[in-house]
């Protein structure tokens, strides 16, 4: 079974403008809104000297793999459609671990 968290631990969602208002409490939810949040969303969680997806992975959800595996992705310095394309087979994986 996977690992829930309450909403203060969950990972939430963001763009430039603040909270888009989607958060992932577990492994499943957090690999579907990997495909469904808008690309800028992916791009401000990546943005420079930051990787909110590894630091969520590694304090919160205890998934060493999976946050190193998002930390090459961010070192690719990908963008706009690459960028969502590289996500959505991070996040087919990350689902069949949840």
């Amino acid at each position: 079974m996977t690992k829930q968290v309450s909403d203060d631990k969950a990972f939430w969602f963001c763009n430039s403008s603040g909270c888009i208002g989607k958060g992932a409490h577990n492994l499943r939810e957090f690999s579907d809104l990997l495909r469904t949040v808008p690309t800028d969303s992916l791009e401000f969680h990546f943005r420079d000297g930051k990787n909110d997806f590894e630091a969520w992975l590694t304090s919160i959800m205890q998934e060493p793999v999976l946050a190193e595996e998002v930390k090459i992705i961010k070192n690719r310095s990908l963008r706009g459609e690459a960028l969502k394309s590289s996500i959505n087979r991070f996040a087919k994986k990350v689902s069949r671990l949840a």
